[in-house]
């Protein structure tokens, strides 16, 4: 989306509303913001709360929206808008609010209005975008375009490339008039139903075979991982196999044991070289670093001390292991880890199909579309 385009966008977003442009320049505009508008893009929840319940009257927001980053004017307050700021992503969203169903009427044009001034006819049209989502691994979507005449019951496809052509007005122009309904909405939403599900039922469902098939190959490949993974854990380990201890080694430690109570220097040398090989630090140690108090960091860093040292200290104490509550956390089992996979497996790969509502509207129309054919104008998003 160019900024141009973008320019274009917000200057019908701002139309549509009937806001008061005071100020339009090639790089800039500033916009008077009607109410609608500046609840959905004015970020202020906390103002119009307090206004409304007060009955006060409200102060309308003047922003500047730019258009162009390298020329913002320096003598206001401008922000700019680009595809991907908030601004604009909340005028998006404003838009899909109000939007999302309208009442238009065709205008006709200029010369065409008959000299005799007599009354003409505007047929009642529901029209409907639909998005159909075929998913599995893999995504396609599909627009369709539906039209239902309210007076005539029949149904139509490609409406919305119809009234672009056409000339729509929010209002019902002069000397015309409305042909009554002789089906409700719901029943017009029902027969665009029954033509989606007809539609359906004629394509080729060969991608959800081959999705299907997809899924399967992975399934498989699931349950043979879990199975080894199982037969593994269920094996001998080398610990258990290991041989028990002969008499003669038995009688080796025991010597060994004697010399250490009939020493104690061998005895302490041993335990020093236990713990050495342990990565452990000695009671002692320890008693000694606690006891011996540390001015500053500076004085710690300068006899050699380490950061973490300090700051266990002075800062924080470290929570011991068996302290520390695990009763809520649980390991998950091979099962349950298997079950879940292949949850997420069927997520991925299941063939499935969304019929999703856009957007539509009550059209009143001069004019007729052309009637199509059996098959619908499928067009890729």
């Amino acid at each position: 989306m160019k900024q141009q385009q973008v320019r274009e966008y917000v200057e019908q977003y701002l139309a549509a509303f009937s806001s008061h442009i005071m100020e339009t320049h090639p790089d800039y505009l500033t916009v008077k913001l009607p109410v609608e508008v500046d609840k959905d893009i004015g970020n202020r929840p906390f103002y119009w709360s307090w206004v409304e319940k007060m009955n006060l009257p409200y102060q309308p927001l003047v922003m500047t929206f730019c258009f162009h980053p390298e020329r913002i004017p320096s003598d206001r307050r401008a922000e700019h808008l680009h595809l991907g700021a908030a601004r604009l992503q909340q005028i998006f969203q404003s838009v899909r609010k109000h939007g999302s169903f309208v009442c238009m009427y065709e205008t006709a044009e200029r010369g065409t209005i008959s000299p005799s001034r007599r009354s003409s006819p505007l047929v009642p049209w529901l029209g409907i975008n639909w998005k159909v989502s075929f998913i599995c691994d893999k995504k396609r979507d599909l627009l369709l375009h539906f039209g239902v005449n309210l007076h005539d019951p029949q149904i139509v496809d490609g409406f919305y490339p119809f009234l672009l052509e056409r000339s729509l007005s929010p209002s019902i122009p002069d000397y015309h008039y409305t042909l009554d309904r002789r089906i409700s909405i719901e029943q017009a939403f029902g027969m665009m139903q029954e033509k989606i599900n007809q539609m359906l039922a004629d394509l080729d469902q060969t991608w959800a075979a081959e999705a299907k098939q997809r899924l399967d190959e992975e399934l498989e490949i699931l349950e043979v991982y879990y199975r080894e993974l199982e037969e593994r854990q269920t094996a001998p380990t080398a610990a258990d196999e290991s041989p028990e201890p002969s008499e003669e080694d038995e009688k080796t430690d025991g010597m060994a044991d004697l010399k250490a109570k009939e020493n104690p220097a061998v005895k302490r040398e041993q335990s020093l070289s236990e713990e050495d090989l342990a990565g452990k630090v000695l009671p002692s140690d320890v008693t000694q670093a606690q006891d011996e108090p540390i001015a500053s960091l500076d004085d710690h860093l300068t006899a050699g001390g380490r950061i973490l040292d300090f700051l266990r200290a002075n800062s924080f104490q470290q929570t011991p292991r068996e302290k520390i509550d695990q009763t809520e956390w649980k390991a998950s089992t091979p099962q349950e880890e298997k079950l879940r996979r292949m949850d997420e497996m069927r997520w991925q790969y299941e063939p499935r199909i969304r019929v999703q509502f856009i957007n539509g509207g009550l059209f009143y129309l001069q004019s007729s579309p052309p009637m199509s054919g059996d098959l619908p104008n499928w067009r890729k998003m």
